[in-house]
């Protein structure tokens, strides 16, 4: 027999199920698998015995006197490994262990058959061990024999007085005996040998086929074979072509007769052929094996084997098909695709690369690419490639190479480890794109930052001061009263000292809940203190807050500010928050009084530098009209730093103006579409990390002030960004709906969690969580797009779902040019 693979899991699934009883072993005589038959015979489940020495798992029955079952099992097994053939064994008594009587066993007689399933090139796969129980029988005759044995005695007992007289009788009878006996184990040895040999094919799980004579009759036809034939017993004793009438015309018919006549055995590999399947005519491709059987010197019929390989044949196609999809959308694609062998060489290049470098697919064999890179760059890109292949790890390098024109083009390459259908390693599929406009681009941020940083120096002496200032409130902080809190996250007690009761005006003694701390603070701090809270008690965040209380018993209005830890109990959990608090109301008002400080100066000074400025105007004229050169250089440059002082002060002015809410509108119509069209395209060229989807409209005309909208718009681009995925889509809308101008920013990220919706817009707050706590932020941005959208008469709002992104809307009112006019 020849088998062109090791035995599949699937084949062992199949023989399972054979009709037959049988163990699998593996040439090592360990069990693979068992038919169910063979395992309710045996008493036995496949778990306890599969992968187990096979006489460990069916061990000698020690109770017998001399136990030769595993001795002749044995013999015959190293029979069949050392000659490749089969072996067919007498009768045996082979005890199997009793389950349900531990240390017992179970009388069986078997006729053991163990035949070797041979590779294509000759070794033994595996070994079929088919069994049949003639336990009944055996112990029938054995009983039968007593039986005899036992009447014969008794005969013997009663012609004891005339033993004489009858022993030519019995002499005579028993020689007729010797000669029946003889005659009939010959004629059990032939039908033993015709049984086992249809046994063997029969019950084969390999599908097997025997024609016989010029017409090809079906003579024996196991089940496997009926299967992959997809007819039933009935086409035994027909002809081929009767019987499957569908294979006429086919190759394999040919084939077939060719071994009927010529003797000559054929082995086809992967052949195609089409069955007729419940009534259905099905494609397959099978290893096929012809061989001539002989009788007395001559041709009698053909031995077919057939062992069904569709899925290999398919898989290999699949795999063809798949690298030919491959290389269609590698050279349909943009994006730089290249393969890369396991020794770092070059297989194969997409377009993209042919178009940047010139380089020819056909010239990669012993190609040096390395010799392309920056000098600068070979380095690291060696060892990185180095490291990469001997670990097989993906990698990531960027580079400069020389494109076909012989300048330097900046590339980002990445590569992930390709692995074969045994999963070895051949190498890595490297996907890149060019990025030297975005190298261009961060240099010229570095150019800015260094321009920041000249301005920051200039600021050196205002930040010096600032610390000054700084470092005395420290120190009356330091000096101040301060009270001390422990809170217990687990039931909300706090045990507070007496300056902090004094600060709230709880009692000075007893135990004090959180919650009535919380009457204290004013109703616009309260749902911040509880969002600071919970974010110590959820995410273990340090507390430092600032926020207004009303004392309990004096009704004061007072600022607190309270700083404090968490500290987590022995479970690892957040268990205690320890906290101080000051009275900062001091402070919190001379801050105030700065803010009206610099409201009341910057508008003091803007009018009389309104006066100076007209003065400069009038002293320039006269000048000009005297010809006086210097003069008017003198007065350009008055005006010049008058213009700076003017452009200080209206910073200082809407700083106040944004502390104190008041924020300043200054309206125009314009068209929200083409404000949109402008910000998404100066996203699109400095962010290159997201794609952005703009259907802004056309004709969505407000009366706004553009800045401020678009500072809203930036706003919600940039949070876009920020919490989405890098290489994700951002998408941009402008609609009429309602007499209402409509944007909306889409992204396509983590999405925000329901109970944090709510909170989105008010001040300070932060989503927290692990996907956020990475990212910077203050809490301000979406506050004051609120605030700016409110003051325009609109709404903002949105809608998330997590896991599947966020959109972000605000409306303000449509201003059709009759409108605005009015």
């Amino acid at each position: 027999m020849l088998l062109q693979n090791s035995c599949s899991a699937d084949t062992l699934r199949a023989l399972e199920t054979a009709p037959a009883m049988f163990l699998v072993l593996s040439p090592e005589l360990y069990i693979l698998t068992a038919s169910d038959l063979f395992l309710q015979a045996t008493e036995s489940l496949r778990e306890d015995i599969k992968g187990k020495y096979i006489f460990d798992a069916f061990p000698d029955n020690p109770n017998l006197p001399d136990p030769d079952g595993v001795n002749n099992i044995m013999a015959s097994l190293q029979f069949v490994i050392k000659n490749k053939q089969a072996h067919i064994m007498p009768v045996q008594r082979y005890d199997v262990p009793d389950k349900s009587a531990p240390g017992k066993f179970i009388i069986r007689y078997w006729e053991p058959l163990h035949s070797p399933i041979l590779d294509q090139n000759g070794s033994i796969s595996y070994i079929i061990q088919s069994v049949r129980n003639v336990t009944s029988e055996f112990l029938s005759k054995e009983e039968a024999l007593k039986s005899q044995e036992e009447r014969r005695e008794s005969l013997k007992q009663v012609d004891a007085l005339h033993q004489d007289l009858f022993t030519a009788y019995d002499n005579l009878r028993n020689l007729n005996i010797s000669l029946e006996n003889e005659v009939l184990n010959r004629t059990r040895e032939l039908q033993q040998s015709e049984s086992k040999y249809r046994n063997l094919i029969e019950y084969s799980p390999i599908a097997m086929q025997v024609f016989r004579g010029e017409d090809m009759t079906f003579e024996i036809v196991n089940a496997s074979m009926l299967r992959f034939l997809g007819k039933t017993a009935d086409i035994i004793g027909k002809p081929l072509f009767v019987g499957v009438p569908e294979i006429v015309g086919q190759p394999i018919v040919e084939a077939l007769y060719k071994v009927y006549r010529t003797g000559e055995s054929l082995e086809i590999y992967a052949e195609k052929v089409i069955l007729e399947r419940n009534g259905l005519k099905e494609v397959g491709y099978y290893d096929v094996l012809y061989r001539a059987l002989h009788n007395d010197g001559k041709i009698t019929g053909v031995l077919g084997i057939a062992i069904e390989v569709t899925p290999q044949i398919l898989a290999q196609q699949s795999i063809k098909e798949s690298e030919a999809r491959f290389r269609t959308m590698a050279e349909g694609s943009e994006i730089l695709i290249s393969l890369m062998n396991e020794k770092g060489k070059l297989e194969y290049l997409n377009t993209a690369w042919v178009n940047l470098t010139g380089w020819q697919q056909e010239n990669l064999h012993d190609f040096n690419w390395e010799e392309y890179i920056h000098p600068s760059d070979l380095a690291l890109v060696e060892e990185n490639i180095k490291n990469s292949l001997k670990a097989h790890e993906p990698f990531s390098n960027e580079f400069r190479l020389l494109n076909k024109q012989g300048e330097y083009r900046w590339l980002k390459i990445k590569g992930m480890p390709r692995l074969n259908s045994d999963q070895l390693f051949v190498g890595y599929i490297c996907s890149g794109s060019d990025i030297t406009r975005e190298k261009q681009r961060l240099q010229e941020i570095e150019s800015v930052n260094k321009a920041l940083i000249r301005s920051n120096q200039q600021l050196r002496d205002t930040n010096i001061r600032l610390l000054e200032s700084e470092e005395n409130l420290l120190t009356a902080f330091n000096a101040g009263e301060l009270g001390s809190c422990s809170l217990n996250l687990r039931n909300n007690v706090a045990e507070m000292s007496e300056q902090y009761r004094h600060h709230f005006g709880l009692p000075l003694k007893g135990e004090i809940s959180w919650e009535m701390v919380l009457e204290a603070v004013e109703p616009e701090f309260l749902d911040e203190v509880k969002t600071v809270l919970e974010n110590a008690a959820k995410y273990g965040s340090p507390v430092d807050s600032t926020y207004a209380i009303r004392h309990l018993v004096t009704g004061v209005r007072k600022w607190m500010r309270v700083v404090g830890k968490v500290y987590q109990g022995a479970d690892g959990s957040n268990e205690r928050i320890y906290a101080i608090v000051m009275d900062v109301t001091a402070q919190k008002e001379d801050e105030q009084r700065k803010n009206d400080f610099i409201a009341m100066v910057s508008h003091e000074l803007k009018t009389p530098l309104t006066s100076v400025n007209g003065y400069v105007q009038l002293l320039q004229l006269k000048a000009r009209n005297r010809d006086a050169f210097d003069i008017n250089l003198f007065v350009d440059k008055i005006q010049t730093q008058l213009k700076k002082m003017t452009t200080m002060i209206n910073g200082f002015l809407n700083i106040s103006r944004l502390e104190s809410g008041k924020i300043q509108l200054n309206r125009s119509r314009f068209d929200l579409s083409v404000l949109v069209s402008n910000l998404e395209e100066e996203y699109a060229a400095f962010v290159s990390t997201h794609r952005f989807i703009c259907t802004p409209g056309s004709g969505m005309w407000v009366a706004a002030d553009e800045d401020k909208i678009a500072h809203v718009i930036n706003n919600l681009l940039s949070n876009a960004v920020k919490y989405s995925a890098f290489n994700s889509e951002i998408y941009i809308s402008c609609k009429l709906i309602d007499e209402q101008v409509v944007l909306c920013v889409k992204d396509t990220g983590n999405g925000i969690q329901p109970q944090d919706i709510p909170k989105l817009f008010e001040r300070y707050y932060r989503v927290q969580n692990e996907k956020t706590s990475t990212i910077a932020g203050f809490g301000i941005g979406l506050y004051l797009s609120a605030e700016i959208i409110e003051r325009h008469g609109g709404k903002i709002w949105v809608e998330s779902e997590v896991g599947i992104g966020s959109a972000f809307y605000f409306s303000i009112p449509y201003a059709p040019i009759a409108d605005w006019m009015d």
